[in-house]
């Protein structure tokens, strides 16, 4: 499997890692790539042993994250484009309620 992102002249490359072909090349069994408000984060994921280790060693998959990319302002539901729907979504709430309000709309039993 490959992952290739670009944006503003950066090029992002994930290949394999959840292959056991490659996690002798590699140690690890894969990675995850996250966007968040925070910003863009690389995870990479330690190989699950087995069923058993993880019930009698109490073992899980190691996974550790590094910051690629900080957001210097957060991204906020607001910026995005279901945030601005809801925006919309609630301008138009508040026009009924006035509408309520003002007795232009009335209610129905």
């Amino acid at each position: 499997m490959k992952a290739q992102s670009k944006q503003n002249g950066k090029m992002l490359v994930i290949d394999g890692g959840f292959s056991p072909a490659y996690q002798k090349t590699t140690g690890l069994a894969g990675y995850t790539l996250l966007y968040n408000s925070f910003g863009l984060q690389l995870v990479s994921h330690q190989p699950f042993t087995s069923t058993e280790d993880a019930i009698t060693q109490e073992t899980d998959i190691l996974s550790t994250r590094q910051v690629i990319e900080t957001e210097t302002e957060r991204k906020l539901v607001r910026n995005t484009d279901i945030g601005k729907e809801l925006l919309q979504q609630v301008d138009e709430l508040k026009c009924l309620l006035s509408a309520y309000r003002q007795g232009l709309i009335k209610e129905q039993h």
